[in-house]
């Protein structure tokens, strides 16, 4: 969370610490909610404020729930290829990585409820990071009760296994190197645009992506008539992936945007 004020985090650390003074009441184990649970809840925390953390982790565990935790998104991503979390507390700003265009990395290592903390109050990010994968959104100053709470609606629900570790026989992105893996490990060369504009229309394969979410998300910017950013990085991307995937790996839907038909076998 390198992005946001020192007195933020410091604010929010306050926080959890005043909470756990307040609250530490002993809690029931969320497992003695949730009928056939061997254990307690595991929840990943995945945020590069240690201290945050700490605090975030001792809270968590006086209700019943134990934790891993990830203070960089490659460390978050090493444990997902181990580690099954029945939920993940995610930071918007994990040090430089802004995680909402990773969230499709992230649905490809795991089913578990993802909630993101963020700073951030604005409605599109939320919109955008709900439609990449994300389950929920707190917005800083969050309060110990609010995240539990939240944590026990999500883990109730049926649906929630998390899912095995990924396949090494398909197609591949690794957010942190930018990089897009062939099924044999082979890496195809892509630019950094034309990487967060795959990652983005591979979360939704089959679904059409307007020229204004595209524009959002892959440039952070608000789209504008005229605006051929998005039409160029897909001309780029579509020549480099026709060869292995086809000439209609991309398709053109005319004034209105892109649809990715997906990786074969993924």
């Amino acid at each position: 969370m390198t992005s946001r004020t020192g007195d933020a985090a410091r604010g929010m650390a306050r926080g959890f610490a005043e909470r756990q003074a307040t609250f530490a009441e002993a809690a029931p184990a969320l497992a003695t909610e949730l009928p056939g649970a061997a254990l307690t809840p595991l929840v990943l925390l995945a945020d590069d404020e240690r201290e945050l953390t700490d605090e975030m982790a001792a809270y968590l565990q006086r209700y019943g729930l134990r934790t891993l935790v990830a203070n960089s998104f490659t460390a978050a991503l090493a444990i997902l290829d181990t580690q099954r979390p029945d939920a993940i507390i995610l930071d918007q700003r994990l040090g430089p990585v802004d995680t909402l265009p990773h969230l499709p990395e992230l649905r490809a290592r795991t089913d578990a409820p993802i909630l993101i903390v963020t700073g951030n109050r604005e409605e599109t990010d939320r919109v955008l990071g709900l439609e990449l994968g994300a389950d929920d959104f707190l917005v800083k100053p969050v309060s110990g009760r609010e995240l539990v709470a939240r944590l026990r609606a999500r883990i109730r629900r049926p649906g929630n296994a998390a899912a095995p570790p990924p396949r090494r026989d398909r197609w591949r992105l690794q957010p942190v190197e930018r990089r897009l893996l062939r099924p044999d490990g082979t890496v195809l060369d892509l630019t950094t645009a034309e990487f967060e504009l795959l990652a983005v229309m591979a979360a939704q394969p089959g679904e059409v992506q307007t020229r204004e979410a595209l524009t959002q998300l892959v440039f952070r910017r608000p789209w504008r008539p005229g605006d051929r950013a998005v039409d160029n990085a897909v001309l780029h991307l579509r020549q480099k992936l026709a060869p292995e995937l086809g000439e209609r790996c991309i398709v053109t839907i005319r004034q209105v945007g892109y649809v990715f038909i997906g990786f074969p076998n993924s």
